[in-house]
């Protein structure tokens, strides 16, 4: 666990003990070692909930809980909100402790036909997430002040964000001539397309997120990496990791839930294609700069340059390449 996270157990528990007076029991455990957000996971002698810390000194949970309220009276299968605080007397940061959502994700449980109508309704619940707006584009700032705001003022800064400044800079290597031309082409057009609202994104929607218990769709998990985006992120996102940690395709029945809610443009799918590529090469660029530094032969690169080079060529991005990416 990073250093910086450092806290101690035992105030997590007389946390835990003050904002659940009727437990007579708690304990408390790491539930996301490696993450850089820590949740930990509380278990009473009734129940169990999630207590979440914020990032860093100063950033307010209570925004967080505003959002999750929200949606909740919308109608969205979210987690409830225990109690939040800026500044708790135990903790110097602010914390977060909500319900546990139900059973496993569709990464682990379910039939395939069980896991196609958990997707479905998923998609509905992203669409009424992303019908929120949000002034700005990129990460929430947790102020827990409203409106709702972003880091990032302008569409355009948002598409080239974690891309290097010289092109293709620290992405060198990865692609191939004609890949790298149609990726540069990708982010040329998206900083200079028109954007000007942006929408709630849940941030890290993929099937890992998505809740499943005794074949019913129970809800969505994890909104620690919400942002302001346009309006097909969480459907990119979708995409780009459809296949990953389960063989059988969801992005289908997701999108045919989402468009139950939200009516799409004409060109909806090339839309989703594009944000998917933009989201892949900029989590690509961020693993490969000098932030991350993660070596070009690692895994999880080779896997990303993969699902890239598929989308690029209009093929699903989980399928399976005939040869290694080309290298020049």
């Amino acid at each position: 666990m990073p250093e910086q996270f450092g806290v101690d157990i035992a105030d997590l528990v007389r946390l835990a003990y003050r904002v659940l007076p009727g437990a007579s029991s708690v304990t408390v455990e790491p539930a996301s070692e490696g993450r850089l957000v820590v949740v930990y996971r509380v278990r009473t002698d009734t129940a169990t909930f999630y207590l979440r810390l914020a990032e860093e000194p100063g950033e307010d949970l209570t925004t967080d809980a505003e959002i999750l309220g929200r949606l909740r009276n919308l109608g969205v299968s979210v987690p409830a909100v225990v109690v939040a605080e800026a500044a708790p007397a135990e903790l110097a940061r602010s914390c977060m402790i909500v319900t546990e959502v139900p059973g496993v994700s569709l990464a682990r449980g379910g039939t395939d036909d069980e896991a196609r109508r958990a997707a479905r309704s998923a998609g509905r619940d992203a669409a009424v997430i992303n019908s929120l707006g949000v002034q700005g584009f990129g990460f929430i700032r947790r102020t827990g002040a409203q409106p709702l705001t972003a880091e990032l003022s302008t569409y355009g800064e948002f598409a080239a964000s974690y891309l290097p400044e010289h092109w293709p800079g620290w992405l060198e290597g990865s692609f191939s001539r004609g890949q790298f031309d149609a990726l540069e082409g990708f982010v040329a057009a998206e900083r200079t397309r028109p954007v000007e609202a942006a929408h709630l994104a849940h941030g890290d929607l993929d099937v890992t997120h998505i809740y499943i218990c005794d074949g019913h769709y129970r809800g969505l998990i994890d909104f620690g990496e919400m942002r302001g985006a346009e309006l097909c992120f969480d459907l990119g996102h979708f995409l780009l990791h459809d296949g990953e940690t389960r063989p059988v395709k969801l992005f289908d029945s997701f999108l045919a839930g989402y468009s139950e809610v939200t009516a799409l443009p004409d060109d909806h799918r090339e839309r989703i294609r594009a944000s998917a590529i933009l989201l892949g090469l900029r989590q690509l660029s961020l693993w490969l700069g000098p932030d991350r530094g993660l070596s070009p032969r690692s895994r999880l690169v080779r896997l990303r340059v993969a699902e890239l080079a598929n989308l690029l060529e209009g093929k699903p991005p989980g399928q399976r390449r005939a040869s290694r990416t080309a290298r020049t």
